[in-house]
């Protein structure tokens, strides 16, 4: 009994959590109509205060234009030391109001206000390297970006695959792609076969199970040895449907590629 309250203790504990309102308006920070903080400054910069200002910490906001990622930089008035920190998430049209939800997520700021020694300590401690890793994904995302278009996939209105990754200098065809399934929301399962007819990929986009796989698979495409790889549709500017012009096909072959799929006779090992 003491195990099943504790669980609904919990629970309603999280459902509070998640069901506080946020608010930044005229410089003050609300939680519930609560006033917990105040913010002042323009954007890059602002300072979050404490209810008797007598303690601030300092916020700037940071942007890496090549993948849109951001991020921000605390530093401590009391040390002058900085930290780097990520969103929760992050809507442009209310950067205030991210940053806050961010200070929520991280135990900085809750309905008692500011949580100073959560937040000195994070300062003063171990660097989050937080922008290291933005910038590492951003050149592992550009350099991927290069290899994807070195393939120079093409496929034609049949569902053939073709690549300059063939191993054969005069037949550029490595397989073939296939729509599976689909409803009038859009296609909703590829096959991706070799050129010897073995079905190679099977791609998602709605929740689905994939006989032999525990667990389903959303905007995912699962190979023939078990392998899941994500691929998000991308239906834009489709008016008139051509495989041809299929940029969702076309990602997943390349994301197949990418992994060391190069189909053709993969799987009879030529």
């Amino acid at each position: 009994m003491k195990k099943i309250l504790c669980t609904i203790t919990a629970t309603i504990f999280t459902i509070c959590a998640v069901a506080q309102e946020i608010k930044v308006k005229n410089d003050e920070v609300k939680i519930d109509e609560k006033v917990v903080a105040y913010l002042e400054g323009k954007k890059p910069n602002f300072q979050i205060s404490n209810l008797d200002k007598q303690y601030t910490v300092s916020a700037e906001l940071k942007f890496l234009e090549s993948s849109g990622k951001r991020w921000m930089v605390l530093k401590s008035s009391k040390t002058g030391k900085t930290n780097e920190v990520d969103y929760k998430k992050f809507n442009p049209l209310n950067q205030q109001k991210s940053a806050m939800e961010a200070f929520i997520d991280k135990g900085f700021l809750s309905s008692e206000g500011l949580n100073i020694d959560a937040i000195e300590n994070f300062i003063n401690g171990e660097a989050s390297g937080v922008s290291t890793k933005i910038k590492e994904e951003a050149t592992a995302g550009i350099e991927k970006q290069k290899r994807m278009e070195s393939y120079q996939i093409t496929i034609d209105d049949s569902g053939s695959i073709y690549s300059a990754a063939a191993k054969n200098p005069n037949d550029k065809n490595i397989g073939t792609i296939k729509i599976a399934a689909s409803t009038g929301m859009g296609i909703q399962k590829y096959e991706v076969f070799d050129l010897d007819g073995n079905l190679t990929a099977t791609w998602y986009n709605m929740s689905s199970k994939h006989p032999g796989f525990d667990g389903f698979l959303y905007e995912q495409f699962i190979t023939y040895d078990g392998k899941v790889f994500k691929v998000k549709p991308d239906t834009a500017g489709i008016l008139q449907y051509k495989m041809s012009t299929d940029k969702t096909a076309a990602m997943i072959i390349k994301e197949l590629m990418f992994n060391g799929y190069t189909l053709q006779h993969q799987i009879a090992g030529k």
